[in-house]
């Protein structure tokens, strides 16, 4: 008797459940209808130094769903934009990204630009400035480079004390640089020079 209570339940709540559930990109299950910024091979920044992709508004709105309204979203400083950007993709919640939260938050971003959508052109569904696909091995680079420079304890994670760290070393590089022309500049964090 037991076991038919056990089916009839599993029956009637498993489709409901099952169906009712949503990714942490998708709230509500709905197609995302606007276009993340997404690093471009062209223009080599480290991960943890674009600012345009830890601040992306829409990508933070997106994955906030509910949590967040749109208001509160645009009210945030850049430092809770990213600090929610890093907690948004630590899927198992140990205050740490590993290459593959990293590689996923990146990838979202791609899922979102490979259908030819209209990112800010004329409306005829092509983008003339848009990069093309990117391959996996850019990003794979890219996030090993994170977790070579950044990763101070070399356990394999960018914890996110790390991650404040090489960001805030960043910014004091840049400033002092700033501070003194005179010296000739190589090369700051996250930026080519030609």
């Amino acid at each position: 008797m037991v076991a038919v209570w056990t089916a009839v339940v599993v029956l009637v709540f498993w489709p409901s459940s099952v169906f009712g559930m949503r990714g942490p990109h998708h709230p509500r299950g709905e197609v995302a209808h606007h276009y993340h910024y997404r690093p471009n091979p062209d223009q080599h920044t480290k991960l943890t130094h674009d600012e345009q992709l830890l601040q992306d508004k829409e990508h933070i709105r997106e994955d906030l769903g509910n949590w967040a309204t749109e208001e509160a979203v645009d009210k945030m400083t850049p430092d809770e934009l990213q600090f929610h950007y890093f907690k948004l993709h630590d899927l198992d919640e140990n205050i740490k990204l590993d290459g593959l939260e990293i590689l996923r938050a990146i990838m979202h971003t791609e899922e979102h630009d490979d259908h030819g959508h209209d990112h800010e052109g004329d409306g005829d569904g092509h983008d003339e400035n848009a990069v093309g696909p990117v391959p996996i091995e850019y990003y794979i680079e890219l996030i090993d480079e994170v977790l070579r420079e950044d990763d101070k304890d070399n356990d394999g994670f960018l914890s996110y004390a790390e991650y404040v760290v090489g960001r805030n070393q960043s910014k004091r590089r840049a400033a002092e640089i700033m501070a003194k022309p005179s010296q000739p500049v190589k090369e700051l964090p996250g930026m080519q020079t030609k």
